[in-house]
């Protein structure tokens, strides 16, 4: 096809929706310790951004961020509020939310910064519920819960305030939520309490996942780079493509490419070098001859276009005037566990643990308490 007849391709599209979870980056290696008293905190509602909240629970107040100012029901308090463990009712604009964990919250530039720690176990639960679809089979809940439990102990601490956050850029935690979803959460949970997946040498697997590969998983290194600690592999999938389309301007395109190689680019000049599943593993640009890792492209389409456009790293780029035409496959950086195939693999009469050996084969499973 010509570039007049990209152009009115490009003018004719509408992008998808839809969302993507952020490819997570490779951190350092964690040993395996006992999980009776491992709590994870995390940092929540900060997409909210609250300034005001009302907490009910083993105590009820209203928390008012004033600048840098805490005021707890009407008081400025100098120190950060610390709440005990408890089921916790938190709401605001925009939020509406139940917690089983222990809270503490500041106030920052008029922000609440609120932190919540879960026994892990719980935060297990409360990720394989988030992360999940309602429907989702019983044993793709399981090695959910396996695959949760083993990133968040390798990951280490990946914020000032929290070892985690609740978004895609950890894992997603929204809080208690459908009543029968999280009771099977929990049962997953409980069913595999204390396994987690681990590398030949006995640490924790770094182990990512993501919402659809499209039909074939990526090579852990070739998207996040070397060393590999996640245990996974490419390996073709069940997973069904999952095609999508995104238009976007060129100069968006260019800045992103910017972003991704640390100076000047022009989408023109770009060369997209693919692995075996499709992913976008390098990007080129031919005029400086200056490089960058596909997992980077693909972050900075995300921020600057919307995960909810840019859907995975396997795509192809065409040009078409002041338009690029994105065609891609799957949901996410394509790593590790994929959660649509995970769930038909579970459908069709697959274990948890067959379901890890297919998406982890440099890794197995163990409890904590064994090494």
């Amino acid at each position: 096809m010509n570039a007049a007849g990209v152009a009115v391709l490009i003018a004719a599209l509408v992008a998808g929706n839809g969302s993507a979870a952020v490819p997570v980056a490779p951190a350092r290696m964690a040993k395996l310790k006992p999980a009776a008293d491992t709590q994870v905190d995390v940092r929540i509602l900060s997409k909210h951004r609250p300034a005001r909240l009302r907490l009910e629970g083993p105590r009820s107040l209203e928390v008012v961020a004033s600048g840098n100012t805490l005021v707890v029901e009407g008081r400025p308090q100098t120190s950060v509020l610390r709440l005990d463990a408890g089921r916790w009712h938190v709401r605001g604009r925009g939020v509406d939310r139940r917690y089983e964990a222990s809270l503490s919250l500041e106030a920052r530039d008029g922000e609440l910064i609120v932190v919540a720690t879960f026994a892990l176990e719980t935060y297990v639960a409360a990720v394989t519920a988030s992360e999940t679809e309602v429907d989702t089979p019983f044993e793709a809940l399981r090695a959910q819960a396996i695959t949760a439990r083993s990133y968040v102990l390798a990951s280490g601490k990946r914020h000032d305030e929290a070892r985690a956050c609740d978004l895609t850029h950890c894992q997603v935690l929204r809080g208690e939520g459908f009543a029968r979803h999280l009771l099977r959460a929990r049962d997953a949970a409980r069913s595999t309490e204390g396994i987690v997946l681990h590398l030949s040498d006995g640490a924790i697997a770094l182990a990512p996942f993501h919402a659809s590969c499209g039909g074939h998983t990526a090579e852990p290194v070739a998207v996040f780079g070397a060393p590999d600690l996640t245990g996974a592999a490419a390996v073709p999938d069940r997973c069904p493509a999952s095609p999508w389309r995104a238009v976007v301007p060129r100069a968006l395109v260019s800045a992103a490419a910017a972003d991704a190689l640390g100076g000047p680019a022009q989408a023109a000049d770009l060369l997209l070098d693919r692995d075996s599943s499709g992913a976008v593993v390098r990007i080129v640009d031919r005029a400086s001859g200056r490089d960058a890792r596909g997992d980077a492209f693909f972050r900075a389409l995300g921020a600057r276009a919307g995960w909810d456009r840019i859907r995975s790293a396997r795509f192809s780029m065409t040009l078409g005037g002041d338009q690029a035409l994105l065609e891609g496959q799957g949901h996410g950086h394509g790593v590790g566990l994929c959660q649509a195939g995970a769930a038909l693999l579970a459908r069709q009469g697959w274990t948890a643990e067959q379901v890890l050996a297919h998406y982890f084969p440099r890794a197995l499973p163990g409890k904590l308490a064994d090494k």
